[in-house]
């Protein structure tokens, strides 16, 4: 074949800009998770990913900069579901006013919100060990974090325990019990595992994930002095259906 014709075969067969970048992040994210940030070279993530070494500074600057990619992209494919979920429960909180039913049904979607999510967040099981060593070690991911996910969540909670107790959100006393609900939400995410081999679950069903949404309802309702789903009129106190 002439050098000319090699070099077209080549272009043509070689993956898209994209595609590359993709796969670098995809591949990143699973060896950071493994071995932690210091715990992989350039070199090895690239020949893990089977592009050519200069990739990943052409794509991301720096390992660095593939580092902090990884945290934008993963939050940001989860962005949506998330921003509708957060101006669900905040819809139903200013509904509700003091309304200890209506504080209920806000309760539920919160935790069915974040229940479906740990359910089909594709990214989660990696994307969880490296949240973890940034809140283990804070830098400048953590404040991404906070920012991004664990502060609208905070504000939240704070504002279902002000409205429970007749509190403003602000006191301390509410932003304290907000932050030990937000601690007890967050670790359904690192420890699925002792979920799963405590009850057996091996993957979620709908039925599972209505028992565990029922449960984290019944559960910040009771530490909050909320009536329990049983109280709520109609067929949703049988079956939790969200809103």
């Amino acid at each position: 074949m002439p050098p000319l014709d090699q070099a077209l075969s080549s272009r043509l067969t070689e993956p898209r800009p994209c595609e590359t970048r993709q796969r670098i992040i995809e591949t990143a994210l699973r060896l950071f998770a493994e071995n932690g940030f210091r715990g992989v070279s350039v070199r090895d993530l690239s020949a893990e990913a089977q592009v050519n070494v200069a990739a990943v500074n052409y794509h991301f600057g720096s390992k660095q900069g593939l580092y902090h990619t990884i945290f934008e992209t993963v939050l940001d494919e989860d962005e949506a579901r998330f921003a509708a979920q957060i101006d669900q429960v905040a819809t139903l909180l200013g509904r509700a006013g003091s309304d200890p039913l209506l504080l209920t049904t806000a309760v539920e979607s919160l935790a069915r919100g974040l229940v479906g999510r740990l359910s089909t967040f594709e990214h989660l099981r990696w994307f969880s060990v490296l949240v973890a060593r940034e809140l283990a070690f804070p830098g400048d991911l953590f404040d991404l974090i906070y920012r991004r996910r664990a502060e609208p969540v905070l504000r939240l909670l704070a504002r279902l325990v002000g409205a429970a107790w007749g509190l403003p959100p602000t006191s301390e006393a509410v932003r304290l019990t907000a932050n030990v609900l937000h601690g007890n939400l967050a670790s359904l995410v690192f420890s699925r595992p002792i979920l799963g081999r405590q009850l057996g679950w091996d993957h979620y069903t709908p039925e599972r994930l209505d028992q565990l949404t029922r449960t984290i309802t019944d559960l910040i309702c009771r530490a909050v002095g909320l009536p329990d789903l049983k109280a709520l009129p109609g067929p949703r106190a049988a079956t939790g259906e969200s809103v």
